[in-house]
């Protein structure tokens, strides 16, 4: 279990600090020249406490679908990480491309690729996590490894 949370904290930060150059630093711009009809869509300054929130939802997500993928390694998490990140990238990015107007067609194409970059990182972190602790308990185990 402590290697489950240690994993779920350190893909939280490092959900937020690769989104960040990814968001921020790297695409930015594309975002900004890609954005649909709503105005004020984005916030002048974001409210952290939602972002904290956020980026522990997600680490925990993709911490549970390594966990039961028995991902125990940097490249395990890489690439499980990538697999989520694209299929979670392509529901979200075209389901809000499909009922709102804050972006245009060229961010639900892009949007699924970072995502997948994003994901297959922090997956990587997350799977080394795993794989340098107490080793999880098999399905059919009750008792757990030191």
């Amino acid at each position: 279990m402590k290697r489950i949370i240690l994993a779920i904290l350190s893909g939280s930060i490092a959900v937020f600090v690769i989104g960040f150059l990814f968001y921020v630093v790297l695409l930015g711009g594309f975002y900004e020249a890609n954005l649909g009809t709503a105005p004020g869509v984005v916030r002048e300054v974001p409210v952290p406490w939602a972002l904290v929130i956020s980026q522990l939802g997600l680490a925990s997500v993709l911490t549970y679908v390594l966990v039961n993928a028995d991902v125990r390694s940097a490249f395990g998490g890489l690439r499980a990480g990538a697999a989520f990140g694209l299929l979670y990238g392509i529901a979200i990015s075209f389901d809000l491309f499909a009922v709102t107007n804050w972006s245009n067609v060229n961010v639900a194409l892009v949007e699924p690729l970072v995502t997948a970059a994003r994901m297959a990182a922090v997956g990587s972190l997350v799977g080394w996590v795993l794989g340098n602790g107490p080793r999880l308990a098999s399905r059919g185990d009750t008792t757990s490894s030191p």
